[in-house]
């Protein structure tokens, strides 16, 4: 559980890292990819978050 929130959380801060400063990849195939990663950064995060609250309720 601890890796798989580490790893969200890493993929969320580096996908925001890299919108705010502005290091686009070349090609629209990578803004996607990376804009991908994000948000699914984003949904493991929750899911993690998640399990965590349901266990301590």
């Amino acid at each position: 559980m601890g890796c798989l929130t580490t790893l969200a959380v890493l993929m969320v801060q580096g996908g925001v890292r890299d919108l705010v400063s502005g290091t686009n990849p070349t090609g629209s195939a990578g803004a996607v990819l990376s804009f991908g990663t994000t948000i699914f950064g984003g949904g493991l995060l929750a899911g993690c978050l998640a399990l965590i609250l349901n266990r301590l309720r």
